[in-house]
């Protein structure tokens, strides 16, 4: 049986009086219901503020509410309450409802456990009840919980033997982090067999003007040198969550992602990554001399959407767009979702989703729709450049776009990570992201593990600047 049963087939859901906003959340909250209504088991009505009799979920913001979000089910009433002191808590309470649904507890709170095996139990509990990648990959999650758990408790560095467990998970939604993030590497890297060289050195970073270029192999990282070096690369890579095509990219981006300060040495050049803001815009564009529009964009977050409005206006002479999304690991779904709406040409079905529900299975798949930007659209051909790092809110960008007529993809099926990950305290200082869903494109292709296919395999890396980049050579003639 559902938990919590509301009793009803569509349940209301009243939001804040003093924000029903969200904090500018709202629009996120609307394009998951799905999520929420795979676990109820029924549809999801959202309203505005306003009283509302019989079962329902209220969502509420009081200022005076002291201590963590919490989320509380009346058996009675049938009333599921979200309260916090602001919409940033209301919205971490939304991240209980599939824990109550594997409790069946009339109160969840959003508090980190008491001690490390407390924070082990609730792995094992919460990734045996929510991940819906375990038949995809063929993994056996109490195996490997019983190969991993215990020596997580035991270890010396818990968080790292913690993060190879997770690894074995192989889905880069699906971890074990730190709740201080380090800074992401600019660059992209490549790791295999303990050794790690460049393949990627966007201008202006310290490495390019250090002189580093792609090819460049890795010789020093903090004084490690030699096997203090391969032992150091392999240790990142077996603590990088990742699908295997997508891992030694992943895994090198891991390795120069910046806490304090790195010292980095390749031959004949040495450098310190400060973990200073980035010097590289997340988006830019310019004209290649065939007069074909190109935009680099390198992460969904920030000011993404007015950046590419801006190009797209500039651009607009051109009739075909080079969109390169090589390196883009996601970020913020809802300006992807948004750019893909700026390529549409009408009413199109996009694909299928599948959310975990509420009883540790998938629910039924459900139709993803998009309709073309009301605002500024492109009305050229678009050619995206992909890779395995283009990954999650990427592939919700390029999901559906692949495989019609005006669009054609190049370069490397990208990293295969549905997402939809819920993120939820361990520790003090430990955050556990859980994926929760299943993608599939409109030929019923599944997403997750394997990526969204290409029109034209190129294998370039390039940085998308050289003349005698392949992926750009392919996209002139496309």
């Amino acid at each position: 049986m559902t938990f919590p049963d509301f009793g009803i087939e569509s349940i209301p859901v009243v939001l804040p009086a003093s924000d029903p906003g969200l904090g500018g959340e709202s629009l996120l909250f609307r394009a998951s219901k799905a999520e929420f209504e795979a676990v109820f088991g029924a549809s999801l009505d959202i309203r505005g503020p306003g009283p509302v009799e019989g079962g329902r979920w209220e969502l509420v913001i009081d200022p005076a509410h002291d201590g963590p979000a919490v989320l509380d089910w009346s058996p009675r009433d049938r009333v599921l309450t979200s309260r916090a002191a602001d919409a940033s808590g209301l919205m971490r309470t939304f991240q209980l409802v599939h824990t109550m649904a594997r409790t069946r507890s009339t109160r969840e709170v959003d508090e980190a456990c008491p001690d490390l095996r407390s924070a082990v139990d609730r792995t094992i509990a919460e990734v045996g009840a929510a991940f819906p990648g375990l038949e995809l990959r063929g993994l056996d999650w109490p195996e490997i919980c019983e190969e991993h758990a215990k020596g997580v408790v035991e270890a010396s560095d818990p968080l790292a033997a913690a993060q190879r467990w997770m690894a074995r998970l192989q889905d880069a939604h699906t971890k074990i982090e730190p709740v201080t993030r380090p800074t992401p590497s600019p660059y992209v890297v490549s790791v295999r067999g303990g050794a790690a060289w460049f393949v990627r050195v966007p201008e202006g970073t310290p490495a390019f003007e250090a002189g580093v270029r792609p090819g460049q192999r890795i010789v020093g990282l903090d004084g490690a040198t030699g096997p203090e070096l391969a032992r150091l690369i392999e240790d990142c890579r077996s603590r990088t969550a990742a699908p295997r095509h997508m891992l030694g990219l992943l895994a090198g981006r891991r390795l120069l992602s910046v806490r304090e300060a790195t010292s980095v040495k390749v031959t004949g050049a040495e450098w310190t990554e400060d973990g200073r803001d980035d010097p590289v815009e997340s988006i830019e564009w310019r004209r290649l001399a065939s007069g074909t529009g190109y935009v680099r964009l390198r992460i969904w977050q920030g000011q993404v959407a007015e950046g590419l409005d801006a190009a797209l206006a500039e651009l607009g002479g051109c009739d075909r767009l080079v969109l390169d999304l090589r390196g883009n690991v996601g970020g913020n779904l809802m300006p992807a979702t948004g750019a893909r709406d700026r390529f549409l040409r009408g009413t199109t079905h996009l694909g299928w989703i599948r959310y975990t529900d509420g009883d540790g299975g998938l629910g039924p798949r459900v139709a993803l729709l998009g309709e073309p930007s009301p605002e500024r659209r492109w009305p050229g051909r678009l050619v995206v450049l992909t890779d395995p790092l283009t990954y999650s809110s990427s592939e919700d960008f390029l999901l559906g776009l692949q495989g019609l007529e005006h669009v054609t993809v190049i370069g490397r099926p990208s990293g295969g990570g549905s997402g939809r990950a819920r993120s939820l305290r361990l520790l003090p200082d430990w955050v556990l992201t859980v994926s929760t869903a299943l993608t599939y494109d409109r030929t019923g292709h599944c997403v997750e593990n394997s990526g969204i296919p290409v029109d034209v395999p190129i294998r370039s890396d390039g940085p998308g600047h050289a003349q005698d980049d392949p992926a750009i050579r392919a996209a002139l003639m496309s």
